[in-house]
This record gives structure tokens, sequence and C-alpha cells, in this order.
């Protein structure tokens, strides 16, 4: 888990993660289960030392896989990649914005 938590108000986390787990049992899922550190590492280093670079090259992982695209009625715990996370233009855009924002380009 991530130092994020820090920067909430008491009772903040615990009321996301209760949402999140309204979600996912209105899916029909398990609840959420926060990933140990190796877990959490472990899609970095499989797309940088196991995976074959031209089937991950540009493209979103999680969880030691390439994710699917994800289309339709989603939610925020749905897993996969939405559309608009491979738009090029959209894409561009934020990395000129990026630049923008500190004023430096790369």
């Amino acid at each position: 888990m991530t130092e994020l938590g820090r920067h909430m108000q008491p009772g903040e986390l615990e009321a996301t993660v209760e949402r999140i787990n309204a979600q996912l049992a209105a899916e029909g899922r398990p609840p959420l289960q926060f990933k140990t550190i190796p877990q959490g590492a472990a899609t970095s280093v499989w797309a940088a030392f196991v995976a074959p670079a031209e089937e991950i090259g540009g493209r979103y992982c999680e969880d030691c896989q390439v994710s699917q695209l994800t289309e339709g009625l989603i939610s925020p715990v749905t897993p996969g990649v939405r559309p608009y996370a491979l738009d090029p233009e959209h894409a561009k855009a934020l990395w000129a914005r990026s630049e923008e924002l500190v004023g430096e380009r790369f």
C-alpha cells in the first residue's frame, strides 16, 4: 500500500475501501485485498525481465499480463485498460500539458 493514506482525513481510507468492496460485491467479486510489496512490484519485474518486448511494448500491463481492453459498463474497480488510455491524440495532449505545467520540454 502506498503512503497516500497519510494525506487523508481519519476514516477516509476505510470509507473508500468500504465503497470499493460494496461495488465488488455488487459485481460478485471478492473484496479488495492490498498487495504486498513483492506482489506490487511483480508486474514491473515481469515486464522488464520476463515478458517478450514485442508482446508488451506500448501496452498497459497489470497482474503480470497485458491488460484486456475494457469497454461498456465499467466501474473504477473493473480490471483492464480503458479505451481513452490508448488514444494517441490524448497522449500527445497530455504530454504537451505536462511539459507546460513543469515549464520544461522533453
